[in-house]
């Protein structure tokens, strides 16, 4: 009889302990999968605007990890993060507010031209490209957008 006690009590334990991790699991394996080729990428993280995110933004905010993966890694003496080319279409993305058209042609430009500088240059050079990068990033939001400035300006690398 105190065997069966025994499994009953572990029984027990181990539904309680599906119970909990059964959800769970189910939520990281749905926001870690991969999506299938007819299905649109669905974020698992809730938009920072509550009036939608433009396709601009969601573009700036993967320029913004990028860049700060870069300068801590440069920091350490590290090298450059992948970059797949995923922001040559800058210039043309759906902003979420009006800005002249020409301006921002203009600074995507600039700053493509900067990140394609620094992903070609030699080592020694790097810190300051990236900061040439971060540059063109405070420039346009100098002019436009102010709300990124603190963030952008953390950026920035000492060159000594």
């Amino acid at each position: 009889m105190k065997y069966l006690n025994q499994l009953n009590n572990q029984y027990r334990s181990i539904s309680a302990l599906s119970a909990v991790l059964i959800p769970v699991l189910s939520l990281v394996f749905a926001c870690s999968e991969a999506p299938k080729q007819d299905e649109k990428e669905v974020s698992c993280e809730a938009p920072l605007n509550p009036n939608g995110d433009s396709e601009r933004a969601l573009m700036m905010r993967k320029m913004t990890q990028l860049a700060e993966a870069n300068a801590a890694s440069l920091r350490n003496g590290g090298e450059l993060e992948p970059y797949d080319g995923s922001f040559a279409n800058l210039a043309t993305t759906k902003g979420t507010m009006p800005v002249d058209e020409d301006f921002f042609k203009g600074m995507s430009a600039a700053y493509l031209s900067s990140l394609e500088a620094l992903y070609a240059a030699e080592p020694s050079q790097r810190v300051q490209l990236h900061n040439n990068l971060v540059k063109s990033c405070q420039d346009c939001h100098a002019q436009t957008c102010r709300g990124p400035l603190k963030r952008i300006d953390k950026m920035i690398l000492s060159e000594n």
